[in-house]
């Protein structure tokens, strides 16, 4: 009996906080910008394709 009602309360509390979250208007300000210079790396990749397939094919060879 105690685990209906604690499934039930917690059933309740859950659809009560994602209709909150669901009606809630959030202004397009509170998001982060997603611009390209935000979205690239500063340091650019540490290895190319090239070298990682390279490394790969000498490692299986030396077997």
């Amino acid at each position: 009996m105690n685990l209906k009602k604690f499934i039930g309360a917690s059933s309740a509390i859950l659809l009560a906080w994602l209709g909150a979250t669901y009606l809630h208007q959030v202004p397009s300000e509170r998001y982060p910008s997603q611009t390209r210079s935000s979205l690239q790396s500063s340091t650019g990749p540490k290895h190319s394709a090239h070298e990682i397939v390279a490394s790969i094919e000498s490692n299986s060879s030396d077997k």
